[in-house]
């Protein structure tokens, strides 16, 4: 298991994801290049979407309704339909309140799920409500997710400006363990297609599409590795793809020049799933292969990003699973410990009291190379020792583990 790791030496000083300042997004569209029935398409839904929320919300209680990711900084993908145009990604909102109690913030969750469900099957894709009180915002800590909401989002319907009580987050001061949690979740999808795998049988047209979505998802996390690493780090996708081909390889050599080569064919590949998916043109491609494929390709990205981030080197992911390695991730040690005593049991802080006192998202980020890597009938005794296992559990039986926890810590 040794790592697919560059031979020079980490880089000196502190990491910084991003060295440069990133201004604001002048991009008022839902798309990257959508054109004007696109554009239309998505703002119809984003008025069903708005007007299904006011209804759900007592008018005294709503603040905003804030859309995220690829739409909200107007890089969302979308297909050509025998209906004409559509969005292909989920819609994620935040639904900004104030003034309501713990049991009233519940029930209103409940009642934007089941209006969520509804209004994915009238427009054909997935919506995901989130609510946010309001006094909550100047408190926001600073993660990748806040920092990029906060750079690029678009307010459907409230107080435009509801999220200039967000602290400032220039991306230079992410904590850099914040690149490793990205590389988790990416790498968790990477797992359950692995799963999927394992399972047998042949994929449906539907599994084959969430399969090499999940694919692409991950090859997209691994270039955002490559450039935090550099310090160069961007959340617009064309800027960095732009970065990524000016970035050269990280590391000198014949082969890592064509490693590299072929991880900029694999980005490009994935970075026009993103915006045009086409899954019909993969209907031969073996999913093995693949998986195969995008697993070394994310194993390279975690290794080369974590030796920078802690400034020296690994011997293997044994290694990298020990206890005593911080995997960056944020939390007092008293307020971990009664995590670890709330999810875990006390007899489980007393057995590992090192692993104790990290957030038990460190748990994950160390067993995921290794379930990822080692694909035999029992895992490596770290997975069941970080996974709270038993001994002689077999890998499926911790792949069930790990994402279990992975959906409560992600």
């Amino acid at each position: 298991m040794a790592l697919p790791e560059p031979k020079r030496a980490a880089a000196p000083g502190p990491l910084a994801i991003a060295a440069d300042e990133i201004v604001d997004p002048p991009r008022r569209r839902y798309t990257l290049d959508g054109d004007a029935a696109v554009e239309a398409r998505i703002e119809a839904d984003q008025r069903r979407i708005a007007a299904a929320v006011d209804e759900a919300v007592p008018g005294e209680h709503f603040v905003a309704l804030v859309l995220m990711g690829g739409y909200g900084r107007g890089e969302g993908g979308y297909v050509q339909t025998d209906a004409g145009p559509a969005p292909y990604n989920d819609y994620d909102y935040f639904v900004v309140i104030h003034g309501l109690g713990r049991k009233a913030r519940d029930s209103l969750a409940r009642r934007l799920g089941g209006i969520a469900h509804r209004l994915e099957r009238q427009l054909g894709l997935e919506v995901d409500f989130a609510l946010l009180p309001l006094k909550r915002l100047p408190r926001a800590e600073s993660s990748l997710m806040n920092a990029e909401m906060r750079w690029g989002h678009r307010v459907v319907a409230g107080d435009s400006h509801v999220l200039d009580a967000m602290p400032e987050m220039p991306f230079r001061q992410v904590p850099p363990g914040e690149i490793t949690r990205l590389l988790l979740n990416r790498g968790s999808l990477l797992l359950m297609d692995r799963q999927r795998l394992r399972r047998g049988g042949a994929l449906s047209a539907t599994e084959r599409e969430v399969f090499f979505k999940y694919l692409f998802k991950a090859v997209l996390a691994c270039g955002d590795a490559w450039l935090a690493r550099a310090g160069r780090y961007h959340p617009s996708y064309p800027v960095k793809l732009e970065r990524l081909e000016s970035l050269g390889q990280p590391r000198p050599g014949v082969d890592a020049a064509a490693e590299w080569t072929r991880f900029l064919d694999l980005y490009r590949l994935a970075y026009r799933h993103k915006f045009h998916p086409a899954y019909a043109e993969l209907s031969d491609a073996r999913p093995d292969d693949w998986l195969a494929r995008v697993v070394r390709t994310w194993l390279a990205a975690l290794a080369g990003f974590e030796q920078r981030r802690i400034g020296r080197r690994f011997g293997n992911w044994i290694d990298y699973c020990a206890e005593g390695l911080a995997k960056g991730q944020a939390g007092s040690a008293a307020r971990n410990l009664a995590v670890t005593l709330r999810d875990f049991g006390a007899a489980e802080a007393l057995r590992r009291p090192g692993r104790s006192l990290r957030y038990p998202r460190e748990r994950l980020i160390g067993t995921l190379p290794l379930l990822l890597s080692d694909l035999g009938a029992h895992p490596d005794p770290c997975v069941s020792h970080a996974l709270a296992l038993d001994a002689d559990s077999t890998w499926d039986a911790a792949a069930d583990a790990f994402l279990n926890r992975w959906r409560r810590y992600s």
